[in-house]
């Protein structure tokens, strides 16, 4: 048996193969031809490329027939509107856009921040599904969120899951339904949205077209996945509460898995509060976006010298640059802020990044640790944000392209003093949407326990005493220039 597990990213889809022993049996990837920054996307576009990969993965399986299920995770906000034949009546708006307009201030200010907070468990914000809707000036079917999209281009099914419904700000996350409350006041109508089911539900069997052009048996059902976050950490291997992932690409994420939901300081601190799977609590995504995309501006700026020793090597630059890197904490203080400060618990869209502690003797390779400590600073900040509510990872789990260089998380060790497990697969979101495939079609109800049949870890990272002493010391100043950058 083989579930096919698709993974749709901002700038590009992915589907990976997995047999029911856990092996990765296949993978196709393709970005869309947008530029860099584009907020629209071509849902046809989107289309297209998904049904590529799934087609490219089938065909090089060695029993195309032998796909049981596809699911479809993908980041969140965005949404296709739909008109009556099924048919995209705009572009998707990406989830990182400028959605404020006067009709969602309107909303907020008509309903009031804390009923809303009450009702979605997250602080009113343009960036959700809801201010991007109420910019659509066309009638519209059905709002079907990205997953939900290419679901119903599978199976003809208008579906979504709860992680999912979560991101829309007109969902009830203790009621698990959509709230009549928000829905009359911001004037969107139950019949325009998705039926709302558990995470990893079947939505139906794949349509005879679809299983035609792809080349798949029309037995095959269609699973419709969650937000990538939550099949993140299902990849990852989080079922406890007290467990988190780390998810680092460009950007950065703490995903910690808790039992009770929180109070209203810790959503307007920007936490959201999601149901996990199998009912085993609640999840929040603390994330800063200027992650992996500050290692990367590192890398393509300071380090592009390296370019050419690199290919000649048949190694990356990363790979140079964590060879080279010092093995003992620097004396600057990096704000990592290239893109502002977004995410959790400030929103300053206007933040700069800062460097303190340069001196004559300052080397690239001490930037490129010190860039690493500032990340790590920054993520700490989050960590004693979350504590602050009750919520104390212990070992965290760590997926993503940060995960694969042993120099950035041994960093992270030190300055969170916490073990880090990173994951062997680094496919996380795709195996966690074949997990899903997998428990959809056998009907197995324990989710987090078939999980572990197919996650490896790699070797555990221990924190050093000695190097979190020192990295408490800086991270105090860190604090105190955060604030300082902030207040200015």
């Amino acid at each position: 048996m083989v579930s096919l597990g698709v993974d749709i990213g901002g700038t590009g889809c992915k589907c990976v193969a997995f047999s029911d022993r856990g092996a990765q049996l296949a993978l196709a990837y393709r970005e869309y031809p947008n530029p860099p920054g584009k907020v629209n996307l071509d849902p046809v576009v989107l289309r297209d490329a998904v049904f590529a990969v799934i087609g490219q993965c089938a065909k090089a399986l060695p029993g195309p027939k032998d796909v049981a299920a596809i699911t479809v995770s993908s980041f969140g906000e965005s949404f296709v509107p739909v008109g009556a034949d099924g048919a995209p009546l705009t572009d998707i708006l990406l989830y990182f856009a400028n959605s404020e307009s006067d009709e969602f201030d309107r909303f907020v200010e008509k309903t009031g921040p804390e009923k809303i907070m009450e009702i979605t468990r997250v602080l009113p914000d343009a960036s959700y599904s809801l201010a991007k809707m109420l910019a659509v000036k066309k009638p519209v079917w059905k709002y079907l969120f990205v997953a939900g999209y290419l679901c119903y281009c599978l199976s003809g099914q208008a579906v979504c899951d709860v992680s999912l419904a979560c991101r829309s700000l007109l969902y009830d996350v203790k009621k698990r339904a959509w709230s009549g409350a928000l829905l009359d006041a911001s004037g969107v109508s139950r019949d325009q949205l998705p039926t709302v089911l558990p995470t990893g539900s079947i939505a139906g069997p794949i349509l005879p077209e679809a299983a035609a052009a792809l080349g798949l048996s029309g037995s095959v059902q269609i699973v419709i996945g969650s937000h990538d976050q939550i099949v993140n950490a299902l990849g990852a291997g989080v079922s406890e509460p007290g467990e988190a992932v780390n998810i680092t690409g460009t950007c950065e994420c703490i995903e910690p898995l808790f039992q009770e939901m929180p109070g209203f300081d810790f959503i307007r601190q920007n936490f959201a509060c999601v149901p996990y799977l199998d009912g085993r609590g609640y999840v929040t995504y603390a994330y800063n976006i200027s992650g992996g995309a500050v290692v990367k501006w590192y890398r393509d700026t300071l380090a592009a010298h390296l370019r050419q020793q690199a290919e000649e090597a048949s190694c990356s630059i990363y790979d140079i640059l964590n060879r080279v890197c010092p093995k003992e904490p620097t004396s600057l203080i990096v704000l990592p802020y290239l893109q502002g400060m977004g995410g959790t618990p400030d929103v300053r869209t206007d933040a700069v990044g800062h460097i303190a502690g340069l001196t004559a003797s300052t080397t690239l390779p001490d930037l490129y640790r010190g860039i690493l400590e500032g990340l790590c600073f920054e993520m700490q900040y989050n960590l004693e944000k979350l504590a602050e509510s009750g919520i104390v990872p212990g070992r965290l789990y760590a997926c993503g392209g940060g995960a694969r260089s042993d120099v950035w998380l041994q960093i992270k060790a030190d300055v969170w003093n916490r073990e880090i497990l990173p994951v062997e697969s680094e496919e996380t979101g795709a195996l966690g949407s074949a997990i899903l495939g997998f428990s959809a079609v056998t009907g197995e109800k324990d989710r987090c326990a078939l999980s572990k049949t197919f996650v490896r870890h790699r070797a555990v990272v221990h924190p050093d005493p000695a190097r979190h002493a020192c990295y408490q010391k800086q991270y105090e100043l860190f604090k105190k220039l955060r604030k300082f950058s902030i207040e200015a």
